[in-house]
C-alpha cells in the first residue's frame, strides 16, 4: 500500500476510535422527524427512507440546521478538549485536524440518511469496512474532488436499488468504488504529508492553514459541508419508491403515500392555517375585537366552502379549541411561514404576551420548523 494511503488510514482509524462518530440512523431520524410527522409515520422510519414520511422541504430544512449545527461545533476550539479518545493513535496528527474530521464524519452520516442512504453500521452497530470507503467518498466530495462526485453519483445509483436498513456489499462492489476510494485516500494522505502533517492541512483545507492553532474557520468547514449536500440532494430521486410504498410494520402490511405527495387541497391548508389563527386568539379565553376582525377577513378571502366559513365564524367565540393538522401546513415552507406570521400577528396585539400565548406560540414555531432561521 502507497505511504498516501497508510495516512489516510492512519486518520480514519483515529477518528473512529472518537466516542459518538457512529451515529444511530434510526435513533437520529425519529429525534429529527418527530416535530414534523405523527407518530405512526415516525415508527416507520426503520423501513422506509425519510422521504416517505416529510416533504422535501423538511428534509431540506433539517440537513441545512445539521450544516449549521456542526459547522458551529467544528469551529469552536472547545470542542477539541470534549472529544476524549482517539488522539492517541495518531500522534503526529494536530488536534484541530482530529477534530475537522470528526465533525465531517458525523455531519456526513447524518446528511446521507437525510437524502436516503441505509444506515451504514452493521449488526453489532459498528461501521463496516465498506461504510469506511463511503466516508472516505463524502471526504472527496467535501474537497471538490470530481473523482468523488463522479465516484458518489455511480454509488448512489447502486444503493438505491437496495434495501433501506443495511449497506449492500454486492451493490457497492458492482459499482466498483475500490479504485475511486484509493485514489481519494491517496489525495488526501498526499496532502497531508506534503511538508509534514501541520503544513500539509494548509493545502489540504483552504484559507485554513496557520489557523487550526486557533480553531477552524467558519467558511473552510461549511464550504465542504454545503457541497456535499448539495450533492446528495441532487441525487436523491435515485431513492424515489414511488407515489405509494408498502410495508411490513409489527407483521402488518400497510400501504400509504408518500408526504409531500399526499394530496393537500388548498382548501384544506387554508383551513387549518385559520384554525391555528383562532386558537391563537383565543387562548386567553376572550378574543378582542381587533383580533376577531383580523381573522374574520381572512375566513372571507379564503377560498373555501360557505358551510366551512360558517363553522370558523362560529367556533371565534364558542369555547371549542382545534386539533391544529401541524403536519399539513409544515410540509410546505411558505405556508409553514404564512401561518406562523398569522399567529405572531395575533399575539403581538396584546399589549403583553402571556405565559399561555408565549407557549402556544412556541410549540407552534417548533411543528411548524420555524424554531431555527431558515438558511
Amino acid at each position: 500500500m502507497d505511504k498516501e494511503n497508510l495516512v489516510w488510514n492512519k486518520i480514519l482509524a483515529a477518528v473512529l476510535k472518537m466516542p459518538g462518530v457512529k451515529v444511530d440512523r434510526i435513533g437520529f431520524l425519529r429525534k429529527e422527524l418527530r416535530p414534523y410527522c405523527n407518530q405512526s409515520r415516525l415508527q416507520m422510519i426503520g423501513s422506509v427512507r425519510p422521504y416517505t414520511v416529510v416533504s422535501e422541504q423538511v428534509i431540506d430544512r433539517l440537513a441545512r440546521q445539521c450544516v449549521r449545527r456542526h459547522t458551529t461545533l467544528a469551529t469552536a476550539t472547545s470542542t477539541v478538549v470534549g472529544l476524549p479518545g482517539g488522539l492517541a493513535m495518531a500522534a503526529t496528527m494536530p488536534a484541530d485536524l482530529t477534530q475537522y474530521f470528526y465533525h465531517q464524519f458525523v455531519l456526513s452520516q447524518k446528511l446521507a440518511y437525510l437524502y436516503g442512504y441505509p444506515d451504514l453500521c452493521d449488526d453489532d452497530g459498528e461501521l463496516s469496512d465498506m461504510a469506511c470507503d463511503l466516508l472516505t467518498i463524502f471526504m472527496g466530495v467535501m474537497m471538490g474532488a470530481p473523482v468523488a462526485e463522479k465516484g458518489l453519483t455511480e454509488l448512489s445509483k447502486a444503493v438505491a436499488e437496495s434495501a433501506v436498513t443495511r449497506l449492500p456489499r454486492v451493490a457497492l462492489t458492482k459499482a466498483a468504488i475500490f479504485p475511486v476510494v484509493s485514489q481519494i485516500a491517496k489525495m488526501i494522505g498526499s496532502r497531508l504529508t506534503k511538508e509534514s502533517f501541520t503544513k500539509g492541512v494548509g493545502r489540504f483545507i483552504p484559507l485554513a492553514g496557520g489557523l487550526f492553532s486557533g480553531g477552524l474557520t467558519l467558511w473552510t468547514f461549511r464550504k465542504g459541508a454545503v457541497r456535499l449536500r448539495r450533492q446528495l440532494r441532487a441525487q436523491r430521486h435515485l431513492f424515489d419508491d414511488g407515489d405509494i410504498s408498502t410495508i411490513e410494520f409489527e407483521g402488518i402490511k400497510t400501504s400509504f403515500i408518500k408526504a409531500g405527495q399526499a394530496e393537500r387541497e388548498p382548501k384544506h391548508v387554508e383551513v387549518a392555517i385559520i384554525e391555528a389563527m383562532i386558537n391563537m386568539a383565543k387562548i386567553n379565553d376572550e378574543v378582542s375585537p381587533a383580533k376577531y376582525h383580523i381573522i374574520e377577513q381572512r375566513i372571507a378571502s379564503a377560498k373555501i366552502d360557505g358551510k366551512d366559513k360558517l363553522d370558523l365564524l362560529a367556533n371565534i367565540d364558542s369555547d371549542h379549541s382545534y386539533d391544529v393538522d401541524f403536519d399539513l401546513l409544515a410540509a410546505d415552507l411558505d405556508v409553514a411561514r404564512e401561518t406562523y406570521e398569522a399567529m405572531k400577528q395575533l399575539a403581538s396585539m396584546d399589549e403583553k404576551l402571556t405565559m399561555a400565548e408565549k407557549i402556544y406560540l412556541n410549540m407552534a414555531a417548533q411543528k411548524l420548523g420555524m424554531s431555527d432561521d431558515e438558511e
